[in-house]
């Protein structure tokens, strides 16, 4: 199960090599371009979590809720690397008590919290991560080539 598991937002730059190479001619350092993508990720992920556990997505409207789940959700994570793998904790920081594991896959009781689901539990939303962080590389590139 989930419990106990980090999330991690895994990001692999091995299919950037040659825009590694142009972003290095271009006296861009991709890795802390990377690194600052993702803490921006990770704070939207945040931000969208933060708001999956309002009380008006919660099962029974949050009635259970002791405010616990909301104070165990990674906020401005930090990105490490092991060499070409960045990966950023998000979600909730299963060390601290709360039920955001709970809520993100449902138990036989109770159904998922959907938003919460649809971020952790759906390839979509990643991907329109991933997306985003190649476009504003794209967007990068083009802005040192023009020299801007």
């Amino acid at each position: 199960g989930i419990m106990g598991r980090r999330i991690k937002f895994g990001f692999d730059t091995k299919g950037f090599e040659d825009v590694a190479a142009r972003f290095d001619g271009l006296g861009g350092d991709l890795q802390a371009f990377f690194t600052d993508q993702l803490e921006q990720i990770g704070e939207t992920v945040g931000e969208d979590t933060l708001e999956a556990v309002r009380a008006s997505n919660l099962p029974a409207g949050g009635k259970y809720s002791q405010g616990d789940t909301e104070k165990s959700i990674i906020r401005n994570p930090k990105v490490s690397w092991t060499g070409n793998i960045g990966s950023l904790p998000i979600g909730f920081d299963y060390a601290k008590p709360g039920a955001g594991g709970f809520l993100i896959t449902g138990t036989p009781r109770m159904k998922p919290d959907h938003k919460l689901e649809t971020i952790y539990a759906r390839k979509k939303y990643c991907a329109g991560l991933m997306k985003e962080v190649s476009d504003a590389l794209t967007e990068e590139i083009g802005r040192r080539m023009k020299g801007g």
